[in-house]
């Protein structure tokens, strides 16, 4: 029987210890001290993600992988959690840390359930990363060898029926418009103003979604020194989205091409470079994670749909290391501001659906 009193408690208990993305360490603390709690040995790699292997009481079931990230985005710190409307939320004046909290909390309480109730359960890998909202930088450091599981579950914002088998790769973009300095009051034609320059080829780009599986988006532009001076170097920085590498590419280059263009049309210079984040995955609704998820979530009463994602996950990575793995959601809504909701219904039931899956893994597939 799960305890949703003891889950709400365990999640608030979270939120309220800061762990904005690079700056985990206290969270983690408190992590590994519950996991140790549960007769568990965790570790941790040099970054900060924690791992913990758990020997299963089924021989010949499969190994999975739980999986969630321990950062959040701000502003997070002195967080005040508060029930509203059967939903768990924040003051107001910060994120509420269900992004990803809730998926860490759902996992650690499953776990529990596990062992007060001595369940069944096969072999077992937990692991909780860190850095994942600033570009999945700690699945992206994994040593690949700890990464050993024939079925991985990504825990996640969204609810517990919807199963994310696909994700878009990301490219960012960065830019350097150069300008020329000179009085902006005395003699403006001496200079060449390196904002305009980049706000006329801002202006001229394609942006927001492009198509149903590309979006684009120009996210921090920073330059200016006065107003009495033409500015004479304005630094842009972006991204570009797609499941798709043909329109990814596209994108880019169009973004490129606006930047020169303005450039050239002004006499400024440019000077630009695109990096790779992660790449794109796509699980077929087919194969036997997509098969086990669903029939877990049924089990919880739910019906299950499937739906390529517009974002990121660990699970970019973690398919990239060769384990199929899937996003599921516990309930966490409006991610990424203030307004971020957790619903307690999906909540209890994302929790329940974590032990169905463990239920459904421990049979031999």
């Amino acid at each position: 029987m799960l305890n949703k009193k003891r889950l709400i408690k365990r999640f608030t208990d979270y939120v309220k210890i800061a762990s904005p993305s690079g700056d985990e360490a206290n969270f983690a603390k408190r992590l590994v001290f519950d996991l140790k709690k549960l007769g568990l040995k965790p570790t941790r790699d040099r970054i900060g993600n924690i791992f913990v292997r758990i020997k299963g009481n089924l021989p010949g079931a499969p190994t999975i992988m739980l999986n969630a990230h321990i950062d959040t985005v701000s502003p997070g710190k002195n967080i005040k959690p508060r029930i509203i409307d059967g939903n768990l939320r924040s003051n107001g004046k910060t994120i509420l840390g269900a992004d990803n909290k809730a998926g860490v909390a759902a996992i650690i309480e499953a776990l529990t359930i596990i062992k007060e109730q001595d369940l069944p359960y096969g072999n077992i890998l937990l692991v909780f990363t860190v850095q994942e909202e600033t570009g999945l930088h700690g699945s992206k450091v994994v040593d690949r060898k700890k990464i050993k599981a024939d079925y991985g579950f990504v825990f996640d914002g969204g609810s517990p029926n919807m199963i994310h088998n696909a994700a878009p790769a990301q490219k960012n973009i960065e830019a350097w418009v150069i300008g020329r300095a000179a009085h902006a009051g005395v003699h403006p034609e001496h200079g060449i103003n390196a904002i305009k320059v980049a706000s006329v080829a801002i202006a001229n780009m394609k942006l927001g979604r492009i198509d149903r599986e590309t979006t684009a988006n120009i996210g921090i532009i920073q330059g200016g020194k006065a107003t009495n001076i033409i500015p004479p170097k304005v630094y842009l920085k972006g991204e570009a989205r797609s499941r798709n590498t043909k329109k990814l590419k596209k994108q880019l280059q169009h973004m490129v091409s606006c930047l020169n263009k303005a450039c050239r049309k002004y006499k400024a210079r440019l000077h630009y470079k695109i990096n790779d984040i992660y790449e794109s995955f796509v699980v077929s609704r087919h194969e036997k994670v997509m098969r086990i998820a669903k029939r877990a979530i049924n089990n919880t009463g739910l019906s299950a749909k499937i739906k390529a994602s517009g974002g990121g996950s660990d699970a970019n990575i973690f398919n990239k290391y060769r384990v199929p793995s899937i996003i599921l959601g516990v309930g966490a809504h409006e991610l990424h501001g203030v307004k971020e909701r957790l619903s307690i219904k999906e909540f209890v039931l994302g929790t329940q659906l974590i032990l169905e899956l463990i239920k459904e893994c421990s049979k031999k597939q």
